[in-house]
């Protein structure tokens, strides 16, 4: 229900505004003072909930499978960076 009302909202806001790129104050009633219009990203999030609504399942394709190997692979190389004090204790990373 929520978001059906803040599709609807967003629905004669957006194009009404031009697409705005974000909205100033916590309430959102002015467009950004630097805000670009006609913003990519506002029409693509838009057509993205409007088909989410249409299509709930779709929700799926917005999460996935946490694959360890990987997570700690990426997690190595954040750990070694030149800019960190090396810990001389830690366990070597390993790439797979």
């Amino acid at each position: 229900e929520l978001a059906k009302k803040a599709l609807n909202v967003a629905e004669k806001r957006l194009s009404g505004d031009q697409w705005p790129e974000y909205y100033d104050t916590q309430t959102g009633r002015f467009i950004g003072k630097q805000a670009r219009l006609y913003q990519t990203w506002t029409i693509a999030g838009y057509l993205v909930a409007k088909m989410m609504m249409s299509k709930p399942e779709t929700a799926r394709i917005l999460t996935c499978e946490e694959d360890v190997a990987l997570l700690e692979a990426i997690s190595c190389t954040l750990d070694q960076s030149p800019h960190r004090k090396h810990n001389r204790n830690a366990s070597p990373c390993h790439f797979v």
